[in-house]
């Protein structure tokens, strides 16, 4: 392999199913990803995370999806139970809206779960009406009864995670009495390019009602996140940090004028859609534009795009031969040339953007 693939951190999109409707969830797309609605079970993990793997090298599990909510898995408690039988210690990240799951799973998730895990309940409002503006079907009862339970019931870091909008940029002081109140680690706030005059001509030129004022829009990157400390609590196990750092510190002395991969620096984590199909992060899971000299958009339907998830599909083969086939090398040959470069690398993780607080820390919270 060209890239020495760090299997220490990986990425899930355990489930392609959502209960919500957000206006800017890829969800919505014209050309949709062909792992909606799908999901991974508690067999797929058992022969791709073997008890060898969990043990020896895994410290890191982030489940969260694009399109999808991990916690709507089927077998999702199941599969935390396996991961933690054999690495107590392995840092799983749960993101979820945190909505429709009754009172009796909550409670058997905070069981499975322990002081070396994080929970994000990403809840936008202070109340069902305003947290129903962007994250549209939400139901505010089943999230505030599992965010309690999982503060009260369980060793895991909890924080509450605002993405902010024009109808909550006023309430950030009462949204972090709510979740100190509950009981929350702390409160995590997004400030996005996302939404408004950054995002494009999304709403044909026209104002976008969900935009905030410009103090919480992000600057520097698509995103930028800010926490508020609620509780004395320090997160465990983070010695994947000190791994970031130093990859970083390498790929930048190595490739000063190109693209910085970040998934090579190990923030991302590698990725697998609930498809089965292993990416280098979930920002080029999909076919935005085409490998090599031509900048294009290409669809799911291309023959490129075909071979590709048919080789690197999990179900399919076993995570060596994956990592072992030529065309998992062939999509960091882009890398080491920036006029190559995917757009979307260059978008998000030119060396240009990320710093070494930005690369180290990327969702590490």
């Amino acid at each position: 392999m060209k890239y020495p693939w760090q299997l220490y951190h990986w990425h899930f999109e355990v489930s392609g199913k959502c209960t919500l409707k957000c206006p800017r969830c890829p969800r919505n797309d014209a050309n949709p990803v062909p792992w909606l609605n799908k999901e991974l079970d508690l067999e797929f993990f058992k022969n791709v995370l073997t008890p060898d793997l969990l043990k020896t090298q895994v410290q890191r599990i982030t489940m969260c999806g694009d399109i999808g909510d991990p916690i709507y898995a089927s077998e999702y408690i199941e599969i935390i139970r396996y991961i933690k039988t054999h690495n107590p210690k392995i840092h799983v990240y749960t993101i979820t809206n945190g909505s429709y799951r009754k009172e009796s799973w909550w409670r058997e998730f905070a069981s499975v779960s322990n002081e070396y895990d994080t929970v994000n309940f990403s809840v936008d409002g202070y109340d069902q009406t305003s947290n129903n503006l962007y994250r549209v079907g939400s139901d505010w009862d089943s999230i505030m009864q599992g965010m309690k339970i999982m503060c009260k019931e369980s060793s895991a870091h909890v924080y509450w995670a605002v993405i902010l909008f024009s109808f909550n940029q006023d309430y950030i002081e009462q949204i972090k009495q709510q979740a100190r109140i509950i009981g929350c680690d702390g409160l995590q706030l997004t400030y996005s390019t996302k939404f408004g005059s950054k995002y494009g001509n999304a709403y044909g030129g026209a104002a976008d009602p969900l935009e905030p004022r410009t103090e919480f829009i992000s600057s520097t990157h698509r995103y930028e996140r800010h926490f508020i400390q609620l509780s004395d609590r320090q997160q465990l196990n983070q010695t994947y940090l000190e791994h970031n750092k130093q990859q970083y510190i390498k790929i930048k002395q190595q490739h000063k004028q190109f693209i910085t991969p970040m998934c090579s620096i190990g923030n991302r984590g590698i990725y697998v859609a609930a498809d089965g199909v292993l990416h280098p992060c979930s920002w080029v899971s999909y076919p935005y534009d085409s490998l090599g000299t031509e900048r294009k958009t290409i669809k799911f339907q291309d023959s490129f795009h075909q071979v590709y998830r048919d080789h690197l599909n999990l179900k399919k083969h076993s995570l060596q031969q994956v990592l072992d086939n030529p065309i998992w090398d062939k999509l960091f040959s882009t890398f080491d040339n920036k006029e190559k470069a995917w757009v979307e690398c260059e978008q998000k993780c030119n060396c240009d953007l990320v710093d070494e607080k930005y690369a180290v820390g990327w969702m590490t919270n």
